[in-house]
């Protein structure tokens, strides 16, 4: 992994982290830093990887984060109704609160609820998606057992550059934004803000009102780097999204919905202490705030604040790289419920060491952390990699991951359980990658099994209410398979996944998770107008785990093109479920969470 870097691994560790993920992914080995906290490339990592950067978010054009990994390799999307409404991200199986999510380096995600708000993320803050598949908790601490999506805002680079777009479409929907960037000499930095908003769809039709359920998202994201004489950088960034979505939940005699803000702010410094050693301090707070108001009034607010400390070292020793560092997270709620305990505490030690013995690469990894709610945790990971020829790498990997108990498990008034212990993982996968002349492949298969999971069930003395408990095994194997092809004029990127799921206690399969989903986008550049298109196929799942509501499978076509008016002004179009197919991703309370038709949308795009 050092061995074969595009750049040597001393200039690696020389340069900022974050100027080596904007390498422009106009190269066909991007640099990444999510698997290993150090940069390395695609093809050099020994995890399961999808980078997606911003050319492909401008072609594809999503019009939420969810439709960008829905159903990409080793991933599965259930959301209840479009537009901003709770999402879950099923990574290889696992539960969606399995799945780490991260903005520039921060965690994100409610500290009660247990799991990230997907939905709100906005699509033009972005600037690139690195998204790692299987165990990375012996770097990140918890969570991170199916893996982690890590998310970069928009950063300065080159001359003072500026971008706007303004958009409209089906279901009232309209948007627009504008930023600025720049990085010359000493200085970098990018400033932007972008407003979402839509009527959207009636979402249930048998619950709440008979309204549609609208949605609206605000949001501004901005960074900023200096380096100082002697090498040392300062950076900064952060991103913030609030609005409104509504929901279908009360008699339906006034509307429900939820006010909700989303937020990340960091700050540190980074540097080189030797021509060998390289440290970086980090500062960082994130939010995730939701008001629930059902037909009309006041019902909850539910806040969790996060405040971090990390200090990581990256040390070159020959041919070896090791990384040494320590964390602090502090998670805090402030709500309207009573809650027993309303903040904890954890801290983390980790150490990975990444070396190379010929045409073999080894990398192996150790965390220890201990939370003021259940105490010490220790996991680790190990990965191996073999260049077979220059095209194929083989590799195999093997790690175990924790979850920690949410705030709601342990604290909910009257049934919080605090004797519970976190949910805990082992896997091993084995993977092989080709890449070629405008061809990468890659392929893993993976097992994964899950203990302590935590579910409802009677109080061990026997009572009346039931709580939650570690009480589940679960067993997940799969295979995951993610092509890219560019042949002149045409692109195309293939994702299948087959998953065999099931919970030891009942012999079930897991709910809402699809055996089989496929996603195929492909495009094609014709001068100034490009076109394309993406298929999704999803097979059928169970709503629930006693696999007595199963779900039918679906497939939709997307439908896109653009036209460029000159290098600065570009006009793109969409149409989705191009076939007005008529599908369901979830039910809720007996009744299904409904779809979007056929929708088209269309929008005017400036980048100077």
């Amino acid at each position: 992994m050092i061995r074969k870097a595009s750049l040597p691994a001393a200039v690696l560790l020389a340069l900022p982290p974050m100027a080596l993920a904007q390498n422009h992914l106009a190269q066909l080995d991007p640099i990444l830093v999510t698997p290993t906290r150090t940069a390395e490339t695609v093809d050099e990592t020994l995890a399961s990887v999808t980078v997606i950067d911003r050319e492909e978010i401008d072609r594809l054009q999503p019009k939420s984060f969810t439709d960008l990994l829905r159903g990409r390799a080793g991933l599965a999307v259930t959301q209840n109704g479009p537009f901003g409404k709770t999402a879950s991200l099923y990574s290889r199986g696992t539960d969606s609160g399995h799945t780490l999510l991260l903005v520039d380096g921060v965690r994100m995600g409610s500290a009660t609820l247990g799991s990230p708000s997907w939905q709100f993320l906005p699509i033009p803050e972005i600037e690139r998606v690195e998204i790692v598949r299987g165990p990375r908790t012996s770097l990140y601490g918890s969570d991170a057992i199916g893996g982690v999506v890590q998310v970069f805002t928009r950063e300065g680079d080159g001359a003072p550059r500026a971008r706007a777009h303004l958009g409209t479409g089906s279901f009232g929907t309209r948007e627009f934004g504008a930023g600025i960037s720049a990085g010359q000499g000493d200085t970098r930095y990018s400033l932007s803000g972008s407003h979402f908003q839509t009527d959207g769809i009636d979402i249930q039709e048998n619950t709440g009102d008979r309204a549609d359920d609208g949605y609206d998202n605000s949001s501004f994201s901005g960074r900023v780097s200096h380096r100082l004489a002697g090498g040392a950088e300062l950076f900064g960034s952060f991103l913030y999204s609030t609005g409104e979505t509504e929901i279908d939940v009360g008699t339906g005699e006034f509307r429900d919905w939820t006010d909700y803000g989303h937020h990340a702010v960091r700050a540190g410094i980074r540097g080189p202490v030797t021509d060998h050693w390289r440290s970086r301090l980090t500062l960082a707070h994130s939010r995730d705030e939701a008001e629930t108001f059902y037909d009309g009034a006041f019902d909850s607010r539910i806040d969790t604040l996060r405040d971090l400390v990390t200090w990581q070292n990256d040390v070159l020793l020959g041919r070896h790289l090791l990384t040494l560092g320590a964390d602090y997270r502090e998670d805090r709620v402030q709500s309207s419920n009573d809650y027993a305990r309303t903040r904890r505490d954890n801290w983390g030690l980790f150490a990975q060491l990444q070396t190379e013995l010929g045409a073999q690469d080894l990398s192996a990894s150790l965390r220890q952390d201990d939370n003021e709610a259940f105490g010490h945790e220790t996991t680790g990971q190990v990965a191996w990699g073999l260049e077979m020829s220059e095209a194929w790498r083989l590799r195999a990997g093997y790690g175990t991951a924790f979850k920690a108990p949410t705030f709601n498990d342990l604290y909910w008034p009257g049934s919080g359980n605090p004797d519970l212990k976190p949910e805990r993982s082992r896997t091993a996968e084995l993977g092989l990658r080709f890449t070629g002349e405008g061809v990468r492949s890659d392929v893993t298969v993976f097992r994964t099994d899950l203990e302590d999971m935590i579910d409802w069930a009677p109080p061990p003395g026997g009572g009346r209410w039931w709580i939650p408990q570690n009480v589940d095994e679960v067993r997940i194997r799969g295979i995951e398979w993610e092509t890219g092809i560019r042949r002149g004029d045409w692109s195309a990127v293939l994702a299948f996944t087959h998953l065999d799921h099931e919970n030891r206690n009942t012999g079930q399969a897991l709910a809402r998770r699809p055996d089989d989903s496929l996603r195929l986008d492909l495009d094609r550049s014709l001068g100034r107008w490009s076109l394309g298109g993406t298929v999704l196929a999803q097979g059928r799942r169970y709503n629930d785990e006693a696999e007595s509501d199963p779900i039918p499978g679906y497939a939709l076509l997307n439908l896109r093109a653009a036209y460029a008016f000159s290098s600065q002004w570009t006009l793109r179009a969409t149409l989705d479920n191009a076939l007005d197919h008529d599908y369901v991703q979830v039910r809720g309370f007996g009744d299904d969470y409904n779809e979007p038709g056929r929708a088209v949308f269309l929008s005017l795009h400036y980048q100077q």
